[in-house]
């Protein structure tokens, strides 16, 4: 079983993109929302989890990985469509020691419509001033559209796919050092690859992602906390 992990804040979108889980998946699943500062339960058959005072998002989704029973984990934003069937295509090249992330579309949520189609779709990504970037030139590349399961550097943190036991293993997500917000994906990246396990982009498979503002906002204090330790952190595991 899958449990599907969506933080929330204030998600205009999240009824839809819970239904549209719904209506794409085909294996067993559970849905866990996290309703972080408040909110409403807009669905039945989910479990909700109340945090009266915001946490942030990776207090909430660790909370939710908590209550999660399923053997694997993924980790969705509110605002986010899925391709038909996304689960098994996942699973059915899932090991144990990778963190997949499905190929990102783009999406207009009020219509609930693919966009920019004449675009490239985003599989890669680099890291620069402790920020992942989208690799146009890697996007757009042809014979790297050839390979449907590839290494990446590293995702946005919208839509990724893992065991529980390899969250746990990674100790993921740590909210005291890196803060409660930023770098979600960069710790996980990190961490994953120094375990020697591995990164992927699965690209025979996709989710769309809305761009629609930071629907959790720590602060430039939050930020530069998570930034400095991805530094940190960095240099640690280089050491060892």
């Amino acid at each position: 079983m899958i449990s599907i992990i969506i933080p929330s804040r204030n998600e205009v979108f999240l009824k839809e993109t819970i239904l549209d889980v719904k209506a794409k998946f085909s294996g067993p699943y559970e849905i866990i929302v996290v309703l972080d500062g408040g909110g409403k339960e807009p669905v039945r058959d989910v479990k909700y989890i109340h945090n009266p005072i915001a946490q942030g998002m990776r207090t909430a989704i660790n909370q939710a990985v908590a209550e999660a029973s399923g053997k694997y984990i993924m980790k969705l934003d509110a605002h986010c469509m899925v391709d038909t069937e996304i689960d098994e295509k996942l699973k059915a090249v899932h090991q144990d020691n990778w963190v997949q992330t499905p190929r990102r579309k783009r999406f207009n949520p009020h219509i609930w419509e693919l966009t920019d189609t004449d675009k490239p779709d985003i599989d890669y990504m680099f890291v620069s001033r402790f920020k992942g970037h989208k690799d146009n030139e890697k996007n757009r590349d042809p014979l790297l559209k050839k390979k449907l399961i590839d290494d990446i550097e590293v995702f946005q943190g919208s839509c990724y796919f893992m065991t529980r036991d390899y969250f746990q293993k990674l100790g993921l997500l740590d909210d005291k050092n890196f803060g409660t917000m930023g770098s979600e994906a960069l710790e996980i990246a990190l961490k994953a690859r120094h375990d020697g396990g591995r990164v992927i982009v699965n690209k025979t498979t996709w989710y769309a992602h809305a761009r629609i503002g930071p629907r959790y906002s720590g602060g430039l204090a939050q930020r530069d906390k998570s930034r400095a330790y991805v530094s940190i952190l960095a240099q640690q595991l280089a050491k060892q």
